[in-house]
């Protein structure tokens, strides 16, 4: 009996698990509602669950270090990573409204703050050895980094910082690097030449903010991300940025966007430390893979953000 029932229905069992495959694979490429983007996501969290277990060596927290008890009040608890993006002087400031431009002579009142306040400046060298529980840092540390590598960096940004002995992180972007070095306007967006990168070492460290994948292109659950999340064009662009001259071990994700795998390849290539823009300030034992920033802009008063009522933004 069980027999003929197996025969009877077994090819149907089967077009009927076939039919929920595809149906489930449409829902997931397809997320065209609310029902559908939670098939969706729930689906990734699965993909990301089994990406872990196929790679044992990886694990997602890969610093379990927990924070000293014992730091004194004249060291930090937890370190605020400043990022910055486009420089204008505030005549010349067309977006006022937009969260990546900044007026130069809010930039240089916040500088001024930090050196009145006593604040030293780490390398990213140093935040590693901080979020490994190497070392200290002083109490009122900070960490002053800029995204993308514009030109108007160097033009206000440099002499102000060098003006203060302060260091700051540019992560760059390889493909947007400019040949030759044409006079300065800053009414146009125009970015570092390898030249002027090795000028201002003095100040400025450099590291990758990817070589061209600064971009939107990755579907993911009806949203488009970073192109970065597509690990075929990251493996290659990784090379790319290589080859450019930036081979470092720090990183900042186009535009906060992350995953498991991309976090993996990053590391499998030799990245030990990247930053998201996820609002947040920096802790020993943090996963260094996906660190916290702080998004400084016109009009913001760093004696606030560099001090929350609780002292966490988290």
């Amino acid at each position: 009996m069980n027999r003929k029932f197996l025969k009877k229905w077994s090819p149907r069992l089967a077009i009927v698990l076939v039919a929920m495959i595809v149906l489930y694979a449409t829902l997931v490429a397809n997320p065209t509602n609310a029902f559908n983007h939670k098939v969706c996501t729930s689906w990734q969290m699965v993909k990301n669950k089994s990406f872990i277990l196929s790679h044992r060596q990886f694990s997602e927290n890969i610093i379990d270090t927990a924070y000293a008890d014992n730091v004194t009040e004249q060291q930090a608890k937890q370190v605020p990573v400043l990022m910055y993006h486009y420089l204008v002087p505030k005549s010349l400031n067309k977006e006022p409204g937009n969260k990546s431009v900044m007026n130069v002579e809010d930039f240089e009142e916040g500088m001024d703050y930090l050196h009145q306040e006593g604040y030293y400046t780490p390398t990213l060298q140093e935040l590693e050895q901080y979020v490994n529980g190497e070392i200290t840092l002083p109490k009122k540390s900070v960490v002053i980094t800029f995204d993308d590598g514009y030109e108007n960096n160097l033009v206000y940004a440099y002499p102000i910082l060098k003006k203060y002995n302060f260091k700051a992180a540019v992560f760059i972007i390889g493909s947007k690097t400019q040949e030759n070095n044409e006079p300065f306007d800053p009414a146009r967006k125009s970015f570092l030449t390898k030249a002027q990168m090795e000028e201002s070492k003095d100040v400025f460290e450099f590291h990758s903010h990817t070589y061209n994948l600064h971009y939107k292109g990755f579907e993911k659950c009806g949203s488009t991300y970073a192109a970065g999340l597509d690990a075929k064009l990251l493996k290659q662009d990784m090379k790319q940025m290589k080859e450019f001259g930036i081979d470092t071990p720090y990183f900042a994700y186009p535009y906060g966007n992350k995953s498991t795998q991309m976090m993996y390849y990053l590391r499998e290539e030799g990245y030990r430390m990247a930053f998201s823009v996820r609002q947040g300030f920096v802790k020993p034992g943090d996963n260094p893979m996906k660190l916290n920033r702080l998004t400084v802009t016109t009009g913001t008063d760093l004696s606030i953000l560099l001090h929350p009522p609780d002292e966490s933004l988290e």
